[in-house]
């Protein structure tokens, strides 16, 4: 589960012979909360994030999807399965897998914007995902950088169905979005503390949603030197 750190990439990369991209690996460990109808809630929650390169492009694991990711023009494109119940992008209560294919561009200072299309692998709560998913470095003090980070998704009509969702509107509604800021402070070579704070808003069974502040105090491990 990578809750908050989002799909990074650097996929540009790929073109080089895979022998000289290192692959990758960092884990995050995090306290997260988020308002709620009845006040906040926290929990602890980790997260693996690895990319290995092959002759063919990069396998990769990030936020509970994994898969292969490849050169496109002007971009990268990755194929991949996301496992929902750990899946940033997925719905709560909910356990099963989906299909996710995305295209996205490496943006400056190890950032990435992606937009993609995931859909159910199975009969259970069937339906579609429009998903996008946003890491940009805002401003750089030092060692020190300022981030944003964000995801969202939209939910077809027959998905929100099935999750007793809102089914009001378009063929296309929205299923969540989130927005954080987040400070990324190395405190060590391979160490980083992350302190973010941002807005959430997400749909809830019944017809629902929730609405409000979501912050992250945790820290990182990475592989590379920070």
């Amino acid at each position: 589960m990578r809750l908050l750190l989002t799909f990074v990439l650097s996929c540009c990369s790929l073109l080089c012979l895979a022998d000289e991209v290192a692959p990758s690996l960092s884990v995050l460990t995090a306290v997260t909360t988020r308002q709620t109808d009845g006040g906040s809630s926290s929990r602890l929650q980790a997260g693996i994030s690895a990319l290995y390169p092959t002759a063919y492009g990069a396998l990769y694991w990030q936020d509970g999807e994994g898969g292969l990711a490849l050169p496109a023009p002007g971009g990268w494109l990755s194929l991949g399965v996301a496992n929902e119940p750990i899946w940033s992008l997925g719905a709560v209560g909910v356990s099963q897998n989906l299909a996710v294919a995305r295209y996205g561009v490496d943006l400056p200072g190890d950032g990435a914007l992606s937009v993609g299309y995931a859909d159910r692998i199975g009969s259970g709560h069937p339906g579609q995902l429009i998903v996008a998913n946003l890491d940009a470095r805002l401003a750089t003090l030092g060692a020190d950088s300022l981030r944003l980070w964000g995801w969202a998704s939209l939910a077809d009509r027959q998905r929100r169905q099935s999750l007793d969702h809102d089914t009001a509107g378009g063929e296309w509604s929205q299923e969540q979005s989130n927005l954080l800021l987040v400070w990324v402070h190395p405190f060590a070579p391979h160490w980083a503390l992350d302190l973010g704070a941002g807005s959430r808003w997400g749909t809830d069974q019944n017809a629902g949603h929730t609405a409000g502040w979501q912050t992250l105090v945790g820290v990182t491990w990475s592989m590379d030197k920070r």
